[in-house]
C-alpha cells in the first residue's frame, strides 16, 4: 500500500475503467481498445497538435486487460450533438486540426519504434471481427430501417462481410495515426480550438479515413453536400502548408473508399443495446447520412467483385 500527498489537484477528473459487461470486455480485448488508448496517451498524446484531455494516469495490464485512465474533466467546453450535425464553422476547425494531427505522424518512423504497438486497420483480427459483426447485425439493421435502405445499399450490405479485408486495406497511400472514431460526439470545442476524446479505436491508415468518417456521419446530408469540397480543400491546404502533398485524386479516392467502409459503424451500432431514444435516433441518422454519401459519391464502385 502506498500513500500519496496531493498538493495541487483539479476539482474533478474523469476516470475510465473496463466495462463490467463480459461481452463488451470480450470485444474490447479482440480490438485492443484498452491497450491502444493507454498507448496513445502514454506515447503519442504529447506530440499531437490536436488537443486532448490532460492525462494524469494511464495504466494497463496486458494479461488481464484491466486498465485505468485518469483524464482532465472537459466540463465548460462546448459539446454539440452529433444528431444535430456539425456547424460548418466548427467543421472547419475540426478538419484543420485533424490535418495538423495527421501531419505530425505522416509516414512516421516511430511506427517502427515507440509506436510499433499501433496496428494497421487491416491487421488480423480487425477485418475478420468486423465482417462477423456486420454479418450478424445486417438482418436486424434491415428491420430497423425498413424504409431507409435503397437497393444500392442493400447490395453493399449483402456483400460487405465477404470483402471486408479488401475494403479496409488502403496501403497505397501515405499512412498516419488515425483517430478511428473522429465524430462530433467525441469533439469538445473551446473558441477556435478543440479537444478530442476516445482514442481506443486508433489505427495506422490513410488520412482520408478520419476525414471520410467525420464528413459522412457528423454533418447533415445537406451540409456535407454543400461544403464537402471546401472542407476537403481545407484539409489538403493545411497539409500543404506543413510541407505534405496529398494529391487531390488520391485523397478523393481514399475519402470515397473510407466512406464505403464506414457503413459498418451504424450497422454494427444498430445491434448494440441502444439505451435510449437518442441513441436510436443517432444510429438511424448516421445510417441515412453515410448511405446517402455512398450514393452521392458513387463510392459503391469500390466494392470488390
Amino acid at each position: 500500500m502506498q500513500r500519496f500527498l496531493i498538493e495541487e489537484a483539479p476539482d474533478s477528473v474523469v476516470i475510465k475503467v473496463p466495462s463490467p459487461h463480459e461481452q463488451t470486455r470480450h470485444i474490447a480485448r479482440a480490438f485492443m481498445f484498452y491497450g491502444k488508448e493507454i498507448g496513445f496517451y502514454r506515447d503519442a498524446a504529447k506530440d499531437t497538435p490536436l488537443g486532448t484531455p490532460e492525462c494524469y494516469a494511464a495504466l494497463h495490464d496486458p494479461e488481464s486487460d484491466d486498465f485505468v485512465l485518469v483524464l482532465e474533466d472537459l466540463d465548460g467546453t462546448e459539446v454539440i450533438s452529433q444528431l444535430d450535425g456539425c456547424p460548418i464553422d466548427k467543421a472547419e476547425i475540426a478538419i484543420e486540426a485533424l490535418a495538423k494531427h495527421h501531419a505530425a505522424f505522416w509516414e512516421s518512423e516511430r511506427f517502427n519504434g515507440d509506436l510499433s504497438w499501433l496496428p494497421y486497420g487491416w491487421d488480423v483480427p480487425f477485418p475478420q471481427a468486423i465482417a462477423q459483426g456486420f454479418s450478424e447485425a445486417w438482418p436486424g439493421c434491415m428491420e430497423m430501417f425498413p424504409n431507409g435502405v435503397s437497393d444500392r445499399i442493400k447490395k453493399v450490405g449483402e456483400k460487405f462481410p465477404a470483402v471486408t479485408g479488401e475494403m479496409m486495406e488502403l496501403a497505397d497511400s501515405p499512412i498516419t495515426l488515425a483517430h478511428g472514431d473522429f465524430r462530433l460526439d467525441n469533439l469538445f470545442f473551446q473558441n477556435e480550438t478543440l479537444k478530442v476524446i476516445d482514442w481506443q479505436i486508433c489505427i495506422k491508415t490513410v488520412g482520408g479515413y478520419d476525414v471520410g468518417y467525420f464528413l459522412s456521419q457528423s454533418l447533415t446530408i445537406e451540409d456535407r453536400r454543400n461544403h464537402e469540397t471546401k472542407l476537403l480543400d481545407r484539409y489538403r491546404k493545411t497539409l500543404s502548408e506543413i510541407g505534405l502533398d496529398y494529391p487531390q485524386d488520391r485523397l478523393m479516392e481514399d475519402y470515397r473508399r473510407s466512406i464505403l467502409f464506414c457503413l459498418a459503424y451504424p450497422v454494427q451500432a444498430s445491434a448494440a443495446a441502444l439505451v435510449n431514444e437518442r441513441a436510436v435516433q443517432l444510429v438511424t441518422e448516421m445510417f441515412a447520412r453515410v448511405s446517402t454519401a455512398i450514393e452521392d459519391l458513387d463510392a459503391d464502385e469500390f466494392l470488390p467483385e
